[in-house]
């Protein structure tokens, strides 16, 4: 796998576990960070990568701080 795949997963996953987490419904989110429920799903699933405003503006409306966020990420070593 990529990196760039690798890291679109991890990303994707740690914004799905922060939402999870919040209860919040994808289309709420999404609506109140101005993208669609479709790019949101897209980077959850990590078939996307969410530009650094958009990964922005969902921390915000999740209120969740950056350092949080990283916590969620999980490992970012090689996985041969």
């Amino acid at each position: 796998m990529a990196d760039s795949q690798r890291i679109a997963r991890q990303v994707g996953g740690a914004l799905r576990r922060v939402r999870m987490q919040r209860r919040q419904r994808q289309y709420r989110v999404a609506e109140a960070a101005g993208i669609s429920r479709g790019e949101l799903a897209a980077y959850e699933r990590g078939r996307q990568q969410p530009s650094v405003a958009a990964l922005a503006a969902l921390l915000r409306v999740l209120g969740c701080s950056a350092e949080d966020f990283g916590r969620h990420l999980g490992p970012w070593g090689r996985r041969g």
